[in-house]
């Protein structure tokens, strides 16, 4: 009996000691893609992106966007970017606003959608950073 209660326990021990992932986790530079997923249109373009900090910079990819990040809660962080656009473009191309994020090891997934106007049943518009730590 007292060993089925130390095992109990000692299992109890490793299913509670899960480590989160948050923004103090995955600050450095990261490479990979950018995905953009507009009706059915997919685009992948290369990205980097720097996190220091409060401080993000894009330094390859669409556009290269810098300003600050807050970690929200466990699935999102906010992008502030500082940069005047003009308008000829879509916007949600420049890493900017709410995301969900995953962050697993190395990776790092940022993912933000749009959705439309419902009673028009369109398809939601996707916007994908999959991201690795290169350093």
């Amino acid at each position: 009996m007292k060993k089925l209660v130390y095992f109990l326990m000692l299992m109890l021990l490793f299913t509670s000691c899960k480590k989160e992932n948050n923004a103090r986790d995955f600050k450095g530079t990261y490479s990979g893609t950018f995905k953009t997923n507009i009706g059915g249109k997919i685009a992948v373009s290369d990205a980097e992106l720097l996190l220091v900090g409060d401080d993000f910079k894009v330094t390859k990819g669409t556009k290269l966007a810098s300003g600050t990040f807050k970690v929200d809660d466990t699935k999102s962080v906010t992008f502030a970017d500082k940069n005047v656009w003009t308008a000829d473009f879509d916007w949600n191309l420049i890493l900017n606003g709410l995301y969900i994020y995953e962050a697993k090891g190395d990776s790092l997934i940022l993912t933000k959608i749009i959705y439309s106007n419902p009673a028009w049943n369109t398809v939601p518009v996707s916007y994908q950073y999959r991201l690795k730590r290169s350093n």
